[in-house]
């Protein structure tokens, strides 16, 4: 197997052209397939969001934000969709700001300097934040079931190499049952994976452990979920259908065959 580092708007062009088999950033590849093109996103990883919202060390409440400044991407970008969720969930009103920051870095430099209030960033980022100064208010995932990373491939891959998408698919299914059932083990990945010392990967394994999958396969109100996500940040029509996007059938196939092994 070779893994191929690219941009994310990138993999749906990539597997259209048989450049690749596989990527592990699926919404390019829904977008596209909303759109009529014969990709698939055929298993999710993680069922709710990894992020995290951080603050200045002054506010100790999300709802302490109503009026403030709070950072996120541009629009059509998932922390510009998350921050707008948060204001309605919240009630944060309309005096709430939404300052345009694509960075992650950019984000939390200007809630350390006080040029924004808050903001959302991926984990581990909030651990970095809390070495800078800011508190961490809410994870994110609490209130977005919205699954994020996954697998997606071509309509073409799923018919003409079946068994090999379900071999790759039940690796993926073991791999999960390893990180919610190995949590020394896991931490020491994540440890070496993201440089981090072994305190903050268990931080980091702890704060996401229960956002993970344990099929690949999202429940029907995760699904309407990114959904309603994909349908904001990528402008598609609200009835974009679920067919269009996902085909979970070899993940549950490949759930089932795994379960039948072990």
């Amino acid at each position: 197997m070779e893994v191929i580092q690219m941009a994310a708007g990138l993999a749906a062009p990539a597997l259209l052209n048989h450049a690749i088999d596989y990527t592990t950033i699926p919404s390019g590849p829904a977008t596209a397939g909303a759109r009529g093109a014969p990709l698939k996103v055929v298993c999710f990883t993680s069922v709710k969001l990894q992020h995290v919202l951080i603050s200045r060390p002054e506010f100790t409440s999300v709802a302490e934000l109503a009026g403030k400044r709070i950072g996120a991407g541009s629009f059509g970008t998932l922390p510009a969709y998350e921050v707008r969720v948060l204001i309605d969930k919240y009630r944060l009103g309309t005096n709430t700001i939404i300052v345009p920051l694509n960075s992650t870095q950019d984000r939390m430099i200007g809630t350390q300097r006080g040029t924004i209030d808050a903001t959302v960033v991926p984990v581990p980022s909030d651990l970095k934040a809390e070495e800078m100064g800011m508190k961490r208010l809410l994870a994110m995932g609490t209130i977005l079931q919205i699954p994020q990373a996954g697998l997606a491939t071509t309509e073409e891959k799923i018919k003409t190499a079946r068994q090999e998408v379900q071999e790759i698919l039940k690796a993926t299914i073991e791999g999960i049952e390893y990180t919610w059932t190995q949590r020394d083990g896991t931490i020491a990945v994540i440890a070496k994976w993201m440089n981090l010392n072994t305190a903050q990967a268990a931080k980091a394994y702890d704060s996401v452990r229960d956002t993970f999958s344990k099929n690949c396969v999202p429940t029907e109100e995760q699904s309407k979920a990114y959904l309603t996500m994909l349908s904001s940040t990528a402008g598609l029509k609200p009835e974009v259908s679920a067919a269009s996007i996902f085909d979970f059938s070899p993940a549950l196939e490949a759930a089932q065959d795994f379960g039948t092994r072990k």
